[in-house]
């Protein structure tokens, strides 16, 4: 078997599904749909891992392609909460592990309605607040009314 620690996780083995060879700069090992391979280590992550770990939290981050800056924006937590959980200083919150897993899941699938929602409620401008929240029904459903 192989033992595959370059996902950055520390308890992942290959049985199959990869070939190796000598080459004048040592053993060169080639991973046969290494996306398919992420995939299925990241589904199983967020079905089957009780309370993921940093390395857990930083494969899935780093599958999304999302920088620690971002993840944390749209958790809604300090860039230094996700340093913490990677370095595994700290223990992810729950409410965050929790989003964490549908987002990667939402990913696998090729969604996006979750992370839309969210990434707009984290570009809330926090400065407008509306002192009187003006409403009016259209025939077609309620809407925000038009200013005045």
């Amino acid at each position: 078997m192989l033992h595959y620690t370059t996902c950055g996780l520390g308890n992942v083995y290959l049985r199959n599904g990869y070939a190796e060879r000598q080459t004048p700069y040592g053993r060169a090992v080639s991973i046969h749909d290494l996306d398919g391979l992420h995939r299925t280590i990241g589904m199983n992550l967020i079905q089957n891992s009780p309370d993921l770990s940093g390395e857990e939290v930083r494969f899935l981050r780093k599958e999304m392609d999302l920088s620690q800056q971002h993840l944390a924006r749209m958790l809604g937590v300090g860039e230094s909460s996700v340093r913490g959980w990677e370095a595994g200083r700290t223990p992810i919150t729950k409410p965050a592990e929790r989003m964490l897993r549908v987002l990667y899941h939402e990913y696998v699938q090729g969604c996006t309605m979750v992370a839309e929602l969210i990434e707009r409620i984290s570009h809330i401008n926090r400065d407008i607040h509306f002192l009187k929240l003006e409403l009016e029904d259209t025939g077609h459903g309620w809407r925000l009314a038009d200013a005045a």
